[in-house]
Order: C-alpha cells, then sequence, then structure tokens
C-alpha cells in the first residue's frame, strides 16, 4: 500500500517535511534535496518523490518510479473562464463547470511534474479528453489516479494505478 503524507503547511517546509518522511519512513538521515533545472526537487540516489499545495495543506508521495502529484481543494471554485483557453478544443467542450476544471488541472499539473518539467513549459503539450491523457498528440506512458482525502481532490500520475493508499498526517 502506498502512502501520501499530509500536513498543514503552516507547520512545516516542504524540504522540513520531506526530511522528516525520510527519516522516519525509509531510514535515510541528513537527505541532501536538489533541484533539477525547472525547480524539481530531487535526491541524488535516493527514492522519487513529488510534493503539492493547496490552500493550507501539503502532500507528499515518495515512490521507487518518478511520481507526480497534484491537489486541489473541492471547495475551491476557480474562475476557470481565464484559463480554459489555453486547454485544446475537445478540453473546453469536457470543461463546463469550475469541479470538471479542477480534475483536468490536476491531471495536467501531477503529469508535468511526473516529467519534471513546468506549466508554462508543457501546459498546452498535454491534453486530457474521456479520461485519458495524451502528451505532445501521443498517448502519455504513465497512469493516473485521482483520489480524495478530506476536502482535497488528489491525482497522481505513475507508472502505477494507485488505488489503495493509505494517507499519513506528520
Amino acid at each position: 500500500m502506498e502512502k501520501i503524507f499530509y500536513a498543514d503547511k503552516t507547520e512545516y517546509s516542504s524540504v522540513l517535511a520531506l526530511k522528516k518522511i525520510l527519516s522516519e519512513y525509509y531510514g535515510i538521515e541528513n537527505a541532501t534535496i536538489l533541484r533539477t533545472e525547472h525547480g524539481k526537487p530531487y535526491m541524488e540516489n535516493g527514492p522519487y518523490f513529488s510534493v503539492t499545495h493547496t490552500k493550507n495543506r501539503m502532500y507528499i508521495i515518495v515512490a521507487e518510479q518518478p511520481i507526480g502529484i497534484d491537489s486541489e481543494s473541492r471547495s475551491r471554485l476557480p474562475f476557470y473562464e481565464t484559463i480554459v483557453n489555453k486547454f485544446s478544443e475537445d478540453e473546453q467542450r469536457e470543461i463546463q463547470s469550475p469541479q470538471e476544471f479542477l480534475k483536468h488541472w490536476i491531471a495536467k499539473e501531477s503529469a508535468i511534474k511526473f516529467l519534471g518539467s513546468t506549466l508554462a513549459l508543457d501546459l498546452k503539450n498535454f491534453t486530457y479528453v474521456d479520461g485519458k491523457l495524451t502528451y505532445k498528440n501521443e498517448v502519455f506512458p504513465a497512469q493516473l489516479s485521482f483520489l480524495t482525502h478530506e476536502d482535497y481532490l488528489l491525482c497522481i500520475c505513475g507508472a502505477n494505478f494507485y488505488e489503495n493508499v493509505e494517507f499519513i498526517a506528520i
């Protein structure tokens, strides 16, 4: 069973939370967190991980393979009409409510984190239509798993489908 760690983001920085998780759950003491040229945090020779922040919450997932996670508060009602024009026409037809927009958004953002890219570089390269994710018009070679936890909707992008997860407060 996969673990997703969470905390109030006023209590921990991402780095402190990650170091606590790596130490307490994976036996990795004094982890050195590096950043790619696009700012994605990583560890040399360490496990893969991904971090997401939303509202007052932070979620972190650790895996043996590349992973991406994103989340949004389900109570958030974004004014999505200004952003949805950056999505494909097919996506725009599917997105008819703030909740549908959030699902498309976290699907794309988790995949972008999976790649280690940025929204600026890759938002337009992804489409999420009829539950299928494509990248530059090719089927994206990863699975999307949508989960809810309390008031939050999460999407995990990884090699596996994540259905049974354990949420652990840190």
